[in-house]
């Protein structure tokens, strides 16, 4: 019995010279991190926003506190190579808005990682951003509202062209046509929901088609408006 507590003695000795030596790294580390005394930070941006748009993404932040903040630093992964940018930063006395425009950028996903600096070299903790830019993918996935029918009024002389609902990234819908005069007309239609609705055509021509497409915005904070192909449809 006693040789075996005598193991367990050993072992757990053993264990502590470990943890010990592991904590003395650690404080080495810490030591070399802040030689100079307390870490010193400078005060992160707040409210942090990305605006995709089509191959392209503009990012905005607030600089709420912190008057010694003299850039801002955005770093961001392009393609498995890290990229970066700064802008020079001149506080005022109150809150500051600070915006960054990315205008080429692959499709896909980003994670942006933002610091402020001060003149003195420091900076601050990290703030992360996750934004999605758009392109050919996402546009040749778009399609048009569907139409629920089309019918000619001949007491007004106009068409009327009833759509199905539609997803909360559809905003409208664009149709030309000829009128009764020859006249080319471009009409657009601004969504208030996703219900049916009905769009008119007036001094149309009964038998002559028009084109129409969708307008898409995929995010309510989208820098860009996207467009599906247009369509041609006639009514009788």
């Amino acid at each position: 019995m006693r040789i075996k507590k005598y193991n367990i003695y050993g072992k757990m000795a053993a264990i502590c010279c470990v943890v010990l030596f592991a904590c003395s790294k650690m404080d080495d580390t810490y030591d070399d991190f802040v030689k100079d005394g307390e870490i010193v930070y400078t005060a992160r941006v707040d409210s942090a926003k990305a605006y995709p748009g089509n191959n392209r993404m503009s990012l905005s932040m607030l600089l709420i506190s912190d008057p010694r903040i003299s850039k801002v630093k955005v770093f961001w992964d392009a393609g498995g190579q890290t990229d970066s940018t700064e802008k020079a930063i001149q506080r005022t006395a109150g809150v500051d808005t600070v915006w960054f425009s990315f205008p080429k950028l692959a499709e896909g996903t980003y994670t942006f990682y933002i610091y402020t600096h001060d003149n003195a070299g420091h900076r601050s903790i990290k703030t992360d951003l996750i934004g999605t830019v758009y392109g050919e993918k996402y546009i040749a996935q778009l399609v048009n509202r569907a139409i629920k029918s089309g019918t000619y009024d001949g007491v007004a002389k106009a068409a009327n062209v009833k759509w199905f609902g539609v997803g909360t990234d559809v905003i409208g819908e664009e149709i030309i046509y000829t009128d009764t005069l020859g006249v080319v007309r471009k009409l657009f239609e601004k969504h208030a929901g996703a219900a049916d609705s009905v769009m008119v055509l007036p001094a149309y021509k009964k038998g002559n088609s028009f084109q129409f497409r969708t307008l898409y915005k995929p995010a309510p904070n989208a820098i860009d408006t996207f467009y599906s192909n247009y369509e041609f449809r006639q009514v009788p």
